[in-house]
């Protein structure tokens, strides 16, 4: 059985490694945000054709010159295109930016897959049967005459709303304009960092219950480790973070603080019934016992997330990829260096008692 406590150092150079390496991206480089945090607009467009959500990347890179969307979502025919605000932008200026992105992506859009052929399903009834009945009451009219008539009922003005809720049938058409402002996204990104906050002094407390506080803090240095690793992935291939992201950090807090419970439970188990083991057995023996339903727990997992990250949607895939991501990490975390730690931190404390013991009795002597 391969002995983890001799490798202990090993494990725990890799962890810190990743843990600079992430801060040092977090420092410099910072978050690719999206809308929801950084404030900005969010155009839904509909078209009708075949495109991929690298055709709609690129055409959006060339027509906001300067600028890139913070992230592009596609759903079904449906695509989301978000563009952040400028950092100290005025209202005016932001809706100045609104309106010109809004006009350039269509007219791109547009340009690509053509200009929007609605089939209005909420046409004039009785114009349309009007036209309808006109052969059959007077004299057939030259096709010119007939194109007219048919024309007349989607052309008029109180026809044009119901035509923009039709179905298309061909083209693009922008559904919607949603405008988010920094001030919400800046108050979303606090809400998220309490809540992250809550979830890990609850488990600081329960683990404290529940074992002892030293498990306690040995899970929540796991836990920021894990959550370290994850930011500075996202901080440093600049993957766009959106509300996604922070629901799914929130999943990955409770998904690996679980199995380090369950290493935890069996260290527990193992101290009450050692007699000359070490604290450094006991957890490599631990780590062990676990080992099986740690690995089968992970890849049962990785295979479902893997799935939905596969098949899903873009929204899906946002959600999935972060899961993905802290499973892995969890598991080297868990297995590698939450049993470790605590022995370590174990054997300090011993060490400690003696040398205190130690010096109390040569004081004594030296009375």
């Amino acid at each position: 059985m391969f002995d983890i406590l001799k490798k202990k150092w090993i494990f725990f150079g890799i962890a810190i490694v990743l843990s600079l390496i992430s801060i040092v991206s977090l420092i410099f480089q910072g978050f690719n945000l999206d809308t929801d945090f950084s404030g900005g607009i969010a155009l839904t467009y509909e078209i009708n054709g075949e495109f991929t959500t690298g055709d709609i990347t690129s055409l959006v890179n060339d027509a906001i010159e300067g600028k890139k969307a913070s992230s592009i979502q596609k759903a079904g025919s449906d695509v989301i295109v978000k563009v952040g605000y400028d950092k100290n932008m005025t209202d005016d200026e932001r809706a100045a930016f609104s309106a010109s992105v809004k006009e350039s992506l269509t007219t791109a859009l547009e340009g690509r897959f053509g200009a929007p052929v609605v089939d209005n399903e909420n046409q004039n009834t009785e114009a349309a049967a009007e036209a309808t009945a006109a052969p059959e009451t007077t004299a057939a009219p030259d096709e010119a005459a007939a194109a007219e008539a048919t024309a007349l009922p989607s052309a008029t003005p109180d026809s044009l709303e119901a035509t923009s809720r039709g179905t298309l049938t061909s083209g693009v058409r922008l559904k919607s304009l949603d405008d988010i402002s920094p001030s919400s996204g800046q108050e979303l990104a606090r809400s998220a960092m309490w809540m992250a906050l809550l979830a890990c002094a609850g488990i600081l407390v329960y683990v404290t219950i529940r074992f002892e506080f030293t498990s306690g803090c040995v899970a929540i240095i796991a836990l920021v480790h894990d959550v370290l690793i994850l930011l500075g992935v996202y901080s440093l291939f600049r993957i766009s973070v959106n509300i996604n992201f922070i629901a799914a950090v929130l999943t990955v807090l409770g998904y690996s603080i679980n199995n380090t419970i369950v290493i935890m439970d069996r260290i527990r188990e193992n101290t009450r019934h050692s007699r000359k083991e070490t604290y450094g057995e006991i957890a490599n023996n631990s780590i062990w016992q676990t080992m099986t339903r740690s690995i089968n727990t992970t890849i049962t997992t990785l295979l479902t997330i893997g799935m939905v990250y596969i098949i899903g949607v873009s929204a899906i895939k946002a959600f999935a990829l972060p899961i993905i991501i802290g499973i892995v990490v969890g598991f080297f975390s868990s297995v590698f260096v939450t049993g470790p730690l605590w022995a370590t931190w174990r054997d300090s404390a011993v060490k400690a008692k003696k040398a205190n013991s130690a010096s109390k009795a040569g004081a004594k002597k030296s009375k």
